[in-house]
């Protein structure tokens, strides 16, 4: 994939092809990327006070180029980020408050690349079945168990969620600044490629363009 950036100025700007679209900095192939930000405005006295503007990106990929044998399962990580904002200097601190619950689904037959730091010994029964592809479509039917905390070791980013400084990567090209990780999830199903899910935050200072 290519510069996200147009080319100023011509009528090519237009005409940007998602096969040209360049990322770096990851480690496997990504199927979709979608960025955005929003910026807080809150009235105070009548007076509309600017606040900082939030973004986020959702990228989704393949966690192997194996297909997968097992039976359907999912895992995932929610991970609390507490937001303390400099006025004075427009400045946004993320504070990490912890691992975040996480959850596995299924026994991921076969794949050793994810794992709960933590089991906090709460499991139940769980089914996601959808029609929309056909009657034969395969659903999940599974023991969820819940955790705290969550380690991936499978492609595109990496993470244990016991280490902080797995949760904040460098800019991949999109966005501005730093990237803190706040959801995953993964999903296995049977004759297809396992896929990713993430969800990053960022900040943008004020007249910064992304």
């Amino acid at each position: 994939m290519a510069n996200i950036t147009g080319l100023s100025g011509s009528g090519n700007e237009c005409c940007q092809l998602v096969g040209n679209l360049s990322l770096s900095g990851f480690n496997g192939c990504i199927t979709s990327i979608n960025v955005s930000a929003n910026t807080e405005v809150i009235a105070q006295c009548a007076t509309p006070q600017i606040g900082p503007t939030i973004g986020n990106v959702s990228l989704t990929g393949y966690a192997s180029t194996t297909p997968y044998v097992g039976c359907p399962s999912q895992a995932g990580v929610s991970i609390n980020w507490l937001r303390k904002y400099d006025c004075e200097n427009d400045i946004v601190y993320f504070i990490n408050s912890g691992q975040g619950s996480s959850f596995m689904s299924g026994t991921f037959d076969g794949i050793g690349y994810v794992s709960l730091n933590m089991n906090i010994g709460r499991a139940y029964n769980v089914i996601n079945a959808n029609s929309s592809s056909g009657p034969t479509s395969l659903y999940l039917s599974a023991e969820r168990r819940e955790g705290y905390g969550l380690n991936y070791s499978g492609q595109i980013f990496s993470f244990d969620t016991s280490s902080l400084s797995s949760l904040v990567i460098s800019n991949f090209g999109v966005g501005s600044g730093d990237m803190y990780l706040q959801n995953f999830s993964l999903e296995a199903s049977p004759g297809n490629f396992p896929t990713v899910s993430y969800s990053f935050l960022f900040t943008i200072s004020e007249g910064e363009f992304i």
